[in-house]
């Protein structure tokens, strides 16, 4: 049987993408489904989803953040693609919008990696080891920055290390893009 893949746009807003079932908090947005991704749990069953947008969502998260990471882990099946769009965290768009309440990087998904926190137990790192705590595997498959537009050409012209000397330069870097694959060992049968 050839099931259509179930995917789900979180935190959709107002931007409504076909194909996408949309999930937000604002009735005003008429979401299909109406959710606090910070205490709610997701309205599907585990290992259901086949591929997750979070554009312009996680910064919003406070203290709910590690139970949506959760949640998004749970319904996720082994290998689905989660697709995260952020404000750079050293840009006026995160600064400069009050309801923006965690800095997200690309790097801090490391930490949600089973095979990165076995390395930093291995060799004895402090980092926090969230995906043992959790109960998540994610795997960072690329990231990407995107300029502000005055800085586009910079970025087409120059190598790897000019843009890392850039990145850490306030107001260069607008957006960051993540893609994120789910890893789960799974049992037959546990696919609902």
């Amino acid at each position: 049987m050839n099931k259509t893949p179930l995917k789900i746009n979180l935190g959709a807003g107002f931007n409504k993408i076909p194909g996408y079932v949309s999930l937000d908090y604002d009735i005003k947005t008429n979401p299909d489904y109406i959710i606090n991704l910070e205490t709610d749990n997701l309205p599907f069953g585990n290992n259901s989803i086949d591929e997750v947008l979070a554009f312009h969502i996680l910064e919003h998260l406070g203290d709910g953040y590690f139970h949506c990471l959760q949640e998004i882990y749970r319904v996720c099946k082994d290998g689905s693609k989660i697709q995260i769009k952020v404000p750079y965290h050293l840009s006026d768009d995160f600064y400069d919008d009050p309801t923006h309440r965690r800095p997200i990087t690309w790097k801090s998904f490391y930490l949600l990696s089973k095979k990165r926190n076995k390395f930093y137990k291995e060799n004895n790192y402090s980092n926090s080891l969230l995906a043992d705590y959790l109960s998540v595997d994610f795997e960072i498959q690329k990231y990407n920055y995107k300029p502000y537009p005055k800085y586009c050409n910079i970025f087409k012209r120059n190598n790897e290390r000019v843009i890392r000397k850039l990145e850490n330069q306030y107001n260069v870097i607008k957006e960051v893009e993540i893609l994120l694959e789910v890893v789960k060992e799974l049992e037959i049968g546990e696919y609902d």
